[in-house]
């Protein structure tokens, strides 16, 4: 795979800084990843429990390197989710942390990689896998459910390519893990690195915490990504302690970023020369759809920005007809070589064929203005009904944000809608703001105080939960 190759011929530059600040250059990972594909057989299944470690970058490697597809599956998995995914995949290998599985019903032991084994299983297995395939993914990180998203070697050259272009990443960057291997934004960063011959610092620490912003400072870091919770953090810290004259860039993506946090950032980094890209993705789509350059195009803000290379965004009505006009609201339809496969519930459906044959439907509801900016104003499952009136809840989350709050809202009864927030201040004025903005009734709004949000392991809100915390407060 082109991945493999391209990464490769950089030979004595350093691609990896781990944990423990060993450099390993691309000549030792290449070496690893020869030693390790030998154990692999081609057009098999590798489960590959991963973390931002040296063991899972070789491992990741060595499947494409075979010509396998992999599953990556979240670190911290349960071992009654993995014998589950076993269950429903059948794969000829995992790949593990030993000290926490030390033992895999009906796989035998064939190779130790530092502190994690390679299990082959012991029966025949009759998978078969579309020539394609190459990647399976979960669509939010995690593996508690066993659909997943099938990528193939087209869908993930396309996007390291076009990812490369439009941030320009050469072998001088160096980036900073801050997202799950497992989260396909936290995979992006490390493809589109190593294809360019640049390094990744190995990096287990938030964005919050000191020892953080010390890699940053002294490995010269030049860019690293995040979610909208990451730059909620962002807001709060004083950068102007740290020395960041090194870094050039932070990508956001993973759910919209709230447009008066946006402006704050873009403060704090003016200092600094730092650029913000916004970006626009989905698993789905292997990672990216469209970027925005923030200081560029201030005038812009709240837009997701341009398509990528060899993308085309369109708006489609509810009969499926394009839309054309600008300011006219429709579902967003995307287009491009980076569009997945389709989806997988069990192993039979990794023989099947591309079922979207470079179409996605994203169910984001968007308009486009005069000089063909995209604005997205909410997804179709976000519409709820009020007393008759259609109401969207991102709509009104940005509403509420633009007053200063950090919010989310949900439909918690019929004809009722929670908000929650966490500062305590003023929350009568709050609900008099959100009334006056919105014409709802009193009676339809509530607000409570939560102490924290939840959070996926990609950092994204978990609104189902949001009940739950409510109830305890």
């Amino acid at each position: 795979m082109n991945l493999i190759k391209n990464s490769f011929k950089f030979k004595k530059k350093t691609a990896l800084i781990t944990n423990s600040n060993d450099k390993i250059s691309y000549h030792q990972l290449s070496d690893h990843v020869k030693k390790f594909s030998k154990y692999l057989d081609k057009r098999e299944l590798v489960f590959l429990i991963c973390d931002n470690n040296i063991e899972s970058i070789v491992a990741y490697l060595s499947t494409l390197n075979s010509n396998s597809a992999i599953l990556l599956i979240e670190n911290d998995t349960s071992e009654k989710n993995l014998k589950l995914l076993i269950l429903k995949y059948k794969p000829t290998f995992i790949f593990l942390d030993y000290v926490r599985f030390n033992k895999i019903s009906n796989y035998k032991s064939i190779y130790k990689f530092r502190d994690y084994i390679l299990y082959k299983i012991n029966t025949k297995n009759d998978l078969k896998i579309h020539e394609d395939l190459t990647l399976l993914i979960s669509t939010s990180g995690s593996t508690g459910t066993s659909k997943l998203v099938k990528i193939s070697k087209k869908n993930l050259i396309s996007n390291t390519k076009s990812i490369t272009k439009y941030l320009n990443i050469g072998s001088k960057d160096i980036a900073i893990t801050t997202l799950p291997m497992s989260y396909v934004y936290g995979l992006s960063i490390i493809n589109t690195h190593l294809y360019n011959g640049a390094t990744i610092v190995l990096n287990k620490y938030s964005v919050i915490e000191r020892e953080f912003w010390n890699k940053v400072q002294n490995y010269k870091v030049t860019n690293f990504g995040g979610v909208p919770f990451t730059y909620s953090i962002l807001n709060r810290i004083d950068l102007n302690k740290f020395n960041l004259k090194h870094l050039k860039y932070t990508t956001q993506a993973g759910g919209k970023l709230q447009n008066d946090i946006i402006k704050k950032i873009l403060e704090k980094y003016k200092k600094h020369k730092i650029n913000l890209f916004v970006m626009y993705g989905a698993t789905e789509a292997t990672a990216r759809m469209s970027y925005f350059l923030v200081d560029k195009n201030r005038n812009k803000i709240g837009s997701i920005g341009n398509v990528i290379d060899g993308g085309k965004f369109y708006l489609t009505n509810n009969k499926n007809k394009v839309i054309k006009e600008t300011y006219k609201v429709g579902e967003l339809v995307y287009e491009g070589k980076n569009v997945f496969m389709g989806y997988a519930k069990n192993k039979n459906d990794l023989k099947k064929k591309d079922t979207q044959k470079g179409i996605l439907k994203t169910s984001d509801l968007a308009y486009k203005d005069e000089d063909n900016f995209y604005f997205i104003i909410g997804r179709k499952d976000r519409y709820i009904k009020v007393f008759g009136l259609r109401l969207n809840l991102q709509e009104l989350e940005e509403i509420i944000s633009d007053y200063g709050y950090e919010n989310v809202c949900i439909q918690n009864k019929p004809n009722k809608i929670l908000v929650m927030v966490k500062q305590k201040k003023k929350l009568d004025s709050l609900k008099k703001y959100i009334l006056n903005k919105t014409n709802l009734h009193p009676s339809t709004i509530e607000i409570n105080v939560v102490k924290e949000f939840p959070l996926s392991k990609n950092l994204k809100f978990l609104q189902k939960n949001l009940l739950k915390i409510n109830e305890q407060n």
